[in-house]
């Protein structure tokens, strides 16, 4: 099947969702809205027509200008986005061939995509990506929530319990004002103490409230000790899936626990409201995996590719993997 891409209208991007049961929160019209707020990059909605013009799937395609060279993916690193890509009734093997002619028409430099489903890795490949494995981990939520409880590690366990000991209480706002400021003053610090810039801004935590907690669609946790907000920890939705998007500390604090006791409040709601799978989104850094798979969660491992389309990209990918802080610093200040 020939496929072209084309901008689609919120009411049809909307409409085609409603009617089947693939994507995810990251596909949602809702999301790119957070994405395009939060981190100034153009989001095109387009979809996938085939040669009678009729719609056979989406595909949400990031688009950022670094330097001379101009980026797109679904999802493009630095946005948040762990996977996407396209969804519908056709075959990838049908779509890059599309979104290659796109590419071209749009001068684009490099493209990404991320894939929950391992067997498309040929696809990627024969379609001249570089693809690796990252991982994610996944935890199925009982309903019973004495096996939820069970299923935790013992270190983790005893945690929860010394943060419940120590007077640590869990706080869920219901308004931005109530969170906005200690939390990103907390993500301030977080990344301070690592002599990095954080990769959230108050509009970016303006945008995901705004576009998602009136529908149920976000939950945001803190954790308060002796009358300070210590810690925060921030879980988006889609229908039965829940995922742990960002979580933020005071480590002078870390002795009362306070995010173990965040995870666990979180699993509880989790269960209540109807989520059955929680994707704690990310197993790459050790000491991060490690607190995530205390919980009882296993790992996942899902497609990462990129295809540099000019001599340009690629060199800029190289430089960027070598000095991307500096250059990150570099793009703020300027």
């Amino acid at each position: 099947m020939n496929l072209k891409l084309q901008p689609v209208e919120r009411e049809i991007w909307q409409d085609f969702l409603k009617g089947t049961t693939q994507g995810s929160l990251f596909h949602r019209w809702e999301w790119q809205d957070v994405i395009e707020a939060g981190f100034g990059v153009q989001v095109n909605r387009l979809g996938l027509f085939d040669q009678d013009g009729v719609l056979r799937g989406l595909l949400p395609l990031m688009e950022r200008k670094m330097s001379l060279l101009k980026l797109a993916g679904s999802s493009l690193s630095g946005t948040a986005t762990p996977h996407s890509g396209p969804l519908g009734s056709i075959t990838l093997a049908e779509v890059l061939p599309a979104l290659e002619v796109y590419a071209k028409e749009k001068h684009l430099d490099y493209l990404e995509i991320r894939l929950q489903d391992l067997q498309e890795r040929d696809v990627l490949e024969q379609n001249g990506y570089t693809v690796e494995e990252l991982l994610t981990l996944d935890l199925h939520i009982p309903k019973d929530q004495e096996a939820l409880w069970n299923g935790l590690e013992v270190r983790c366990r005893n945690a929860v319990r010394k943060a419940e000991k120590s007077g640590v209480e869990v706080l869920e706002p219901t308004t931005l004002e109530e969170w906005l400021e200690p939390y990103y003053e907390l993500s301030c610090g977080v990344y301070r103490r690592q002599e990095k810039e954080p990769p959230f801004t108050k509009k970016y935590f303006t945008a995901l409230w705004q576009n998602l907690y009136s529908n149920g669609d976000l939950l945001v946790l803190l954790a308060r000790y002796e009358g300070k907000i210590i810690a925060g920890q921030i879980f988006p939705r889609d229908r039965n899936v829940g995922y742990y998007l960002d979580g933020v500390s005071d480590r002078e604090y870390n002795k009362v626990a306070p995010n173990n006791l965040l995870q666990w409040e979180y699993l509880k709601r989790a269960g209540d409201l109807g989520i059955q799978l929680y994707d704690m989104v990310g197993a790459n850094i050790p000491s991060i995996a490690k607190f995530k798979k205390s919980f009882g969660s296993t790992e996942r491992s899902y497609l990462y590719g990129y295809r540099n389309r000019s001599l340009a990209a690629r060199i800029g990918r190289t430089v960027y993997a070598k000095r991307g802080q500096t250059i990150k610093k570099f793009l703020k200040r300027s």
